[in-house]
């Protein structure tokens, strides 16, 4: 919690150029401080603004207008968005290359690390890309000049340390500031004595482990999740959905041959096992989008691929089993759940691979295809931006962004070029 703080702190001093400055030193040689002008911090500060619409309800609080506001209430989670999601893309084009590429790094590092699981590989990638950001920040920004030591501060030094007490305490996610504050907030609501309330709190926290313990021994004992209402339909694994042209052509295709059309009923609303709950274009363009925190995206994995699209609405299918001869007999028919998608093109791969992917840039296609309810993984933010490709087309496309705390996209570009250079610095060691 308060390394997401520290860190964007530190960045934002530098590229604003509000860091102090040595006597010895010329803050005109600073040509990271790209945001020290008036204009274009403000310019950047509406930019974050106008991406709050995009970013769907389950996100929480969206990131204010942080020209306005970064001096007086901007929470820590405001700080982790604009950072660790939304920073990579808008400062794109904007801060130097090398310093972007150095920033990049430092983001992938930390969303690999937000995660609630991570595996052995997860951990590689992260301790790479989070040693090559601590050892380039000091190259780029420190110079190894004695006026600027004050640049090193230590959230910079704690960030090569997360893998490392990640292998021996799990997930920093799991013991966070905020993990911690919540489960303390949880357990003083549960005395009800004024009398010795630290003996009561720590009577309510050994209870809680207790409880804890043989849950994670017998998950049967657990309370049933909160029952859906009676115009929900639970679809399964943790699937359930919520009431509320082209679009035939691609239920037929998805059909197969010799089905008929049948009629439809459209759902609005579908909760996901993590919680989200996904929503459909149906219902949201309903809304001007100043009241909107839209929440229709959707990362799906089909045949082991992460792609994304715009849902259009959900429904149900009665499909009739291959063997069934009689049409009228309905034993002879099964369900199928979808979804009614707008598909959204692969990312750039040249912007994707230089940003470490951070930068997951994509267009809308007019392609609309259906999907099995089952393929959505999670809600995600497609945010428009208009960027210029490494390949120097400059276009309209959406950049993605995810929820920090879920498991996050992995498009396989390889860290191995970094890893090369960790090799000849003696403290690369994941062990």
């Amino acid at each position: 919690m308060h390394l997401a703080g520290n860190l964007s702190d530190l960045l934002l001093a530098l590229w604003r150029g509000t860091m102090d400055c040595a006597p010895t030193d010329n803050i005109d040689t600073w040509d990271w401080a790209v945001l020290c002008d008036g204009d274009g911090w403000i310019a950047h500060g509406k930019a974050v603004e106008d991406a709050g619409p995009y970013l769907p309800g389950s996100f929480d609080r969206k990131p204010r207008n942080i020209a306005e506001k970064v001096n007086t209430d901007y929470k820590t989670w405001e700080f982790h968005l604009y950072t660790f999601g939304l920073g990579p893309a808008l400062l794109y084009n904007i801060l130097p290359e090398p310093y972007w590429l150095n920033y990049t790094k430092l983001v992938r590092g930390f969303q690999i690390m937000s995660q609630h699981s991570l595996t052995a590989e997860d951990l590689a990638d992260a301790f790479i890309l989070l040693g090559t950001w601590e050892r380039e920040f000091e190259t780029l920004y420190y110079q190894l000049r004695e006026d600027r030591l004050h640049f090193v501060r230590p959230c910079t030094h704690q960030t090569s340390h997360l893998v490392t007490e990640t292998v021996q305490k799990g997930p920093p996610i799991c013991y966070a500031q905020w993990t911690m504050e919540r489960t303390i907030g949880n357990l003083g609501q549960e005395i009800r004595q004024p009398s010795q309330p630290y003996a009561n709190l720590s009577q309510q926290g050994l209870r809680r482990c207790m409880v804890n313990t043989l849950l994670s021994t017998m998950p049967d004992l657990d309370e049933p999740r909160k029952r859906l209402s009676d115009t929900a339909a639970d679809l399964g694994d943790g699937y359930a959905k919520l009431p509320v042209g082209e679009e035939a052509q691609a239920i037929s295709e998805f059909l197969g041959p010799n089905h008929p059309l049948p009629r439809i009923k459209k759902w609005s609303r579908l909760l996901l096992p993590n919680g989200q709950i996904a929503r459909s274009a149906w219902r949201e363009k309903l809304r001007s989008l100043d009241k909107t925190r839209m929440s229709r995206n959707v990362k799906l994995l089909i045949n082991r691929q992460t792609r994304f699209a715009e849902v259009l609405y959900y429904t149900r299918l009665a499909v009739a089993e291959p063997d069934t001869d009689d049409v009228d007999d309905d034993a002879g028919y099964h369900f199928i759940d979808i979804a009614v998608v707008q598909m959204y093109s692969p990312p750039d791969d040249p912007l994707l691979r230089l940003s470490s992917q951070t930068v997951v840039s994509c267009t809308l296609l007019d392609e609309v295809s259906v999907v099995n309810v089952k393929e959505i993984m999670s809600v995600v933010a497609m945010i428009p931006h208009e960027p210029r490709l490494p390949s120097g087309i400059t276009e309209d496309r959406f950049f993605m962004l995810e929820k920090p705390g879920l498991d996050i996209a992995n498009f396989g570009a390889s860290h191995e070029n970094l890893g090369d250079d960790a090799e000849d610095d003696e403290d690369a060691n994941i062990e």
